[in-house]
């Protein structure tokens, strides 16, 4: 009886250990979870007020104006557009007193030499007739096989025909050119005329002489020898080449 009862006290002393082991486990896990969740709660408020203020002070550096820093442009190379020039037509003004047309090129400088000076020739030959005109242009030499221009006009004659002067004038000048023979230079006024190809001459420098006058008779022009046989004739007014024809038959 005594041993029962001894024995059930402490199968009932050891159920109430049990409850209150229990119990005060629940106590310790339920303090333990409430310490996790307050230590939770306040890291994430400290995290999420970190997070809000860090994206403060970003979006303030943002709005700030960076100084010192140069920031190249962008460059965009555009083809370049070519605009045609649209011709302007534009009336000439009008004035009270008719304006003479300007004539420019080779007919103007033998049109302001022929303006420049009174000049009238006459053909140095009987026929008068041409057998090479004036030319700047380059024309053929046979006889020396070049290329050049004709500063003068060659007057087709017989060997030993006369050759009289185009105008009134001096004789300035006679010599023998190795290219054009001898030679007679003639000056009146602003004008000088030379005949080359010449034979037997019949003045010297310094004689005066009429036009129509007998100078010289015909010979050969040593760099034209190939041509049919001829006087090359010259002409030089204010120190500059110009055409006889321009100035022949001009009375």
């Amino acid at each position: 009886m005594s041993r029962y009862y001894t024995t059930g006290r402490r199968g009932k002393r050891s159920l109430k250990e049990k409850i209150g082991f229990y119990t005060a486990f629940s106590i310790c896990l339920i303090a333990v979870c409430m310490a996790v969740y307050s230590t939770y709660n306040t890291v994430s408020k400290q995290t999420i007020e970190t997070a809000v203020t860090q994206a403060a002070t970003d979006s303030q550096m943002v709005a700030q104006p960076v100084t010192g820093i140069t920031v190249p442009e962008p460059r965009i190379d555009t083809p370049a557009v070519k605009q045609e020039e649209e011709a302007v037509v534009t009336e000439p003004a009008l004035t009270s007193e008719p304006t003479e047309p300007s004539v420019g090129g080779e007919m103007g400088e033998a049109m302001q030499t022929l303006l420049s000076v009174d000049l009238s020739l006459s053909p140095p030959t009987k026929s008068g007739k041409v057998l090479r005109e004036y030319s700047k242009e380059s024309v053929y030499f046979k006889t020396i096989n070049v290329w050049k221009p004709h500063m003068g006009v060659d007057y087709e004659c017989e060997l030993g025909d006369e050759v009289k002067a185009m105008v009134n004038g001096e004789v300035t000048r006679v010599r023998d050119d190795k290219m054009y023979g001898k030679t007679v230079e003639i000056s009146s006024g602003s004008a000088v005329v030379s005949y080359s190809g010449l034979g037997d001459v019949k003045v010297k420098k310094g004689d005066s002489v009429d036009r129509g006058e007998v100078i010289a008779s015909s010979g050969a022009v040593p760099c034209e020898a190939d041509e049919k046989n001829h006087i090359h004739v010259s002409l030089r007014v204010d120190g500059k080449n110009a055409d006889p024809l321009n100035f022949t038959g001009n009375e």
